[in-house]
């Protein structure tokens, strides 16, 4: 169940990173987020005593998953949303799960049985579904090309860093772990980048809320209830159920940002085959 939550909570980034985007740069957006969310995680591992040390292979691989998933991933994500809408980036994120199930597949040699092959069908026609009514706007517009293409390439950025902190969960690092340094060292990283391209670091007080809710809830979040299900039943069914997270987008994009008016039947229908694919694959681990 909590991988539907984290589906939940990363189905709202779009939604509040879009219009903050309006103000603060992508990169700035990128380092302030990965910053909170590292140093908050940090105090609560100082107060609850829960450090845990790692060695140097670890903290290469720690170091690979902050490059491609706190720093490339997300940078290039903000500027591709700024150019394109959050409905339409809460669909081209989904192919972050068919990379990271294909690279599961090839990497870390994981298999599917015939009920797994099952929910893969149903939640693509889910996916497939939800996308039909989308003729407000074309995927292919001139002034939006640009922005799906950096959406798709954060996407492999993000399948990459999915992959990678299996192995890193496997070789038993905790997740908090994981996700501070991750944080602390993409933040730090896109900080940098940041003071060595003057970019301007403004922003509005009124955004700190956003901030916070898009940096614990959005981000942290999510992470953490991903890599809970990740660590239980693996990458393939895990980004499944958590791919979800395109209904959610939607939904958040109509109500919050009044962007393109969707079908409700459609949506309802798509989340009959979505939650079929979850009975599938919770049917497969008992």
């Amino acid at each position: 169940m909590y991988l539907a939550v984290a589906a939940a909570l990363y189905g709202s980034i779009a939604s509040l990173a879009k219009p903050q985007l309006t103000t603060i740069h992508p990169i700035l957006l990128s380092s302030s987020i990965y910053l909170i969310i590292g140093i908050v995680l940090t105090i609560l591992i100082k107060l609850t005593s829960r450090s845990t040390k790692i060695n140097k292979s670890e903290l290469k691989y720690i170091f690979i998953i902050s490059l491609f998933g706190a720093v490339l991933g997300p940078i290039l994500y903000f500027y591709g949303l700024m150019l394109t809408s959050a409905s339409l980036a809460a669909i081209l994120i989904n192919i972050e799960f068919i990379f990271s199930i294909l690279l599961a597949i090839i990497i870390l040699k994981e298999r599917l049985n015939k009920r797994g092959v099952l929910g893969i069908l149903l939640i693509f026609t889910g996916l497939i579904i939800v996308n039909l009514n989308y003729n407000d706007f074309n995927i292919f517009n001139n002034n939006t090309l640009l922005g799906n293409i950096l959406v798709v390439i954060a996407s492999l950025f993000w399948a990459v860093d999915n992959n990678l902190s299996n192995i890193i969960l496997k070789k038993g690092v905790s997740i908090s772990k994981i996700i501070q340094l991750k944080s602390l060292i993409g933040g730090t990283i896109s900080f940098c980048i940041c003071l060595i391209f003057a970019i301007p670091l403004g922003g509005n007080i009124n955004q700190v809320p956003f901030l916070i809710m898009l940096s614990l809830g959005g981000f942290a979040g999510s992470l953490y209830l991903f890599l809970r299900g990740m660590k239980k039943i693996g990458t393939i069914k895990s980004v499944m159920i958590f791919s979800t997270s395109t209904i959610f987008g939607i939904i958040f994009a109509l109500i919050f940002l009044k962007e393109s008016s969707k079908d409700v039947y459609t949506l309802l229908l798509s989340s009959i085959f979505v939650i079929g694919e979850i009975y599938f694959i919770s049917k497969e681990e008992k």
